[in-house]
C-alpha cells in the first residue's frame, strides 16, 4: 500500500462514520483539489492513481463497514468522488489525457464495476457518470 493509500484507508475508519458519511466526505474533499491541481500540472498518472484508491478504499468499506445503513438518499463521499471523475473526464475531453494512464484508469474503474458495493447498491455511483461519458 503507498503511503497515500494509508491516508485515503484511515479517512475510511470506523469513527469517521456519520450521518450520511459526511465526516468521510469532508475528509476526502482535499482530494478534489489535489486532483485537480494534478491534471492542470500534467502529472496525470498520479491523478488517476488517486482517484482509483479513494473509490477502492469507497467501494471496500462502503460494504464492509455498511455505509448504506448511515444515508438515505444522500451518501456524501460519492459527491466528492464525482467532481474528481468530472475533472479527469474534463481533462479527457481536452485531448491531452496519455493513452496509458486513460487505459490504466479503463481498467481500474472495470474492475470496480464487479464489487459487491456496485453490483447490490450502484456505488460508486461514478461509474455511471463514466458509463454515460464513454457512451
Amino acid at each position: 500500500m503507498t503511503n497515500g493509500k494509508n491516508k485515503i484507508e484511515a479517512i475510511f475508519s470506523e469513527r469517521n462514520i456519520d450521518e450520511d458519511c459526511d465526516t468521510i466526505a469532508r475528509l476526502l474533499s482535499p482530494y478534489r483539489e489535489v486532483v485537480r491541481e494534478l491534471l492542470i500540472q500534467g502529472n496525470y498518472a498520479e491523478a488517476v492513481t488517486i482517484l482509483l484508491e479513494v473509490l477502492e478504499s469507497l467501494t471496500y468499506h462502503f460494504v464492509e463497514d455498511e455505509h448504506y445503513n448511515y444515508f438515505d438518499d444522500m451518501y456524501s463521499p460519492d459527491y466528492v468522488c464525482q467532481d474528481m471523475m468530472e475533472a479527469i473526464i474534463s481533462s479527457i475531453k481536452s485531448g491531452n489525457f496519455p493513452a496509458a494512464e486513460l487505459q490504466r484508469l479503463k481498467d481500474g474503474l472495470e474492475k470496480l464495476k464487479h464489487t459487491e458495493a456496485y453490483e447490490n447498491y450502484g456505488v460508486p455511483y461514478v461509474l455511471d457518470v463514466w458509463e454515460r461519458f464513454l457512451a
